[in-house]
């Protein structure tokens, strides 16, 4: 690891801040559950330990993308896959594009920014719905408040506008992707919310009145810090198992990185605006959030992620049948399987599955756990995080999950207590 990329990894909040930083890794990073920002410098140690420094790494479920970042800047080849809509354009921009495209229909991109931002905001699809009438006086029995009336306006006019110029031709897919990155950043941003979407803060940030900053903050697009790793990096929009299947005839993999969800809750609604805003097609919904006195469709979630993608890792009794499949189905030399206690598979079947497979090691490490709010406090104030290591091209020994398992349970004293 050189002395700046080590000194990136090891994130700092004063400096790495996403609203502000220049540095490639952290640039516009939106709040994304699970995202691996402090676990850098452990995914990283595994990388190392792979003793692989070239090639392809396919990051199989990308999210918010910073694993993938990752990878290109330690100089890999990389492959960014994530099905959700807003993820596929945020990465096609920090992932796919390692130059700016010119604009050149508009003017260039620094004119194309600043005509974004100076449009005056018109009443549309998300002032309606998941905005208040009046910032200063919201119905909170009856309105969403998802975005202040004037960023849901300004939401509106960019995005009609966006619209309007893919429609007409004036910006490719990969100007579109650059407009969005910053978009789904952005809104992410001055959202009125803890960093998820399934719910919105009882009035301008909550009862605590929690990062009034940001909230009450007028929405500004700013373009995306991309980094040229002089390779042809490819983002995908698909079903994990399907692109594992579609690669397998292909350029073996030298690298596979693996983060499934893990958990009950699907990211297409956690962040079902978002994929609004990246595929602008205004999902029918009730205006107003009290019906007949009761509160209907409260979020007005998109229900699409149930149909088109439904992740098999949101279910426990689906989640050890896909991951085994999609471990035997990828064609590469390694591995790295990112694990938390807070996950819905039994870690010893997970090191079963992957001990079957190749030779089986790890890296762990403890953290403090995410918390919603400091009024929100956990049982369990920490998590050990690991990333387990499959190298493919060999076996396992003898009694390896014993042995990792016991590992484990010495770092995690709640997972010792339970058995």
């Amino acid at each position: 690891m050189t002395k700046d990329l080590s000194l990136e990894l090891n994130y700092k909040s004063t400096q790495h801040a996403a609203v502000r930083t220049k540095e490639y890794l952290y640039n516009q990073l939106f709040p994304y559950i699970g995202n691996k920002r402090k676990l850098l410098p452990l995914i990283f140690e595994a990388i190392e330990q792979t003793n692989v420094t070239e090639g392809l790494f396919v990051d199989f479920f990308s999210g918010g993308g910073i694993v993938s970042r990752l990878a290109k800047k330690t100089g890999f080849k990389v492959i960014s896959n994530d099905w959700e809509p807003y993820s596929f354009f945020y990465n096609h921009a920090y992932i796919e594009q390692n130059n700016y495209p010119l604009f050149k229909e508009l003017g260039g991109i620094n004119k194309t920014y600043n005509y974004l931002n100076g449009l005056e905001g018109i009443h549309g699809y998300i002032s309606e719905y998941y905005c208040p009438w009046d910032d200063s006086n919201p119905d909170i029995k009856k309105e969403r408040m998802f975005y202040t009336h004037k960023n849901g306006m300004k939401i509106d006019a960019i995005r009609e506008k966006i619209f309007e110029w893919e429609k007409t031709k004036k910006i490719n897919l990969q100007e579109k992707s650059i407009l969005l990155a910053s978009f789904v950043y952005s809104a992410s941003y001055v959202s009125n919310t803890s960093g998820v979407f399934k719910g919105f803060h009882n009035g301008w940030g909550g009862k605590t009145k929690t990062a009034l900053y940001r909230i009450l903050s007028d929405i500004q697009l700013i373009p995306p810090v991309l980094f040229n790793n002089d390779k042809k990096n490819k983002v995908y929009q698909t079903d994990a198992q399907l692109l594992a299947q579609e690669l397998s005839d292909k350029e073996k993999i030298s690298i596979a990185y693996l983060d499934p969800p893990y958990n009950q809750h699907p990211y297409g609604s956690n962040y079902h605006i978002l994929n609004t805003i990246a595929l602008w097609d205004k999902p029918k919904t009730n205006k107003s959030i009290l019906v007949n006195g009761k509160k209907l469709n409260k979020s007005a979630i998109r229900t699409d992620w149930r149909t088109k993608r439904r992740s098999a890792y949101n279910y426990k009794n689906e989640a050890l049948f896909a991951l085994d499949k999609l471990i035997q189905t990828i064609n590469s030399d390694y591995i790295l399987l990112s694990y938390s206690t807070d996950g819905i598979m039994d870690l010893k079947e997970v090191l079963e599955i992957l001990a079957t497979n190749g030779k089986l090691s790890m890296v762990t490490k403890s953290y403090k756990r995410y918390r919603v709010s400091t009024q929100r406090m956990s049982k369990k104030p920490y998590n050990v995080e690991t990333v387990l290591i499959l190298d493919k091209n060999k076996t396992s020994s003898r009694g390896i999950v014993s042995k990792l398992w016991d590992e484990f349970v010495k770092q995690d004293k709640w997972l010792s207590d339970k058995h």
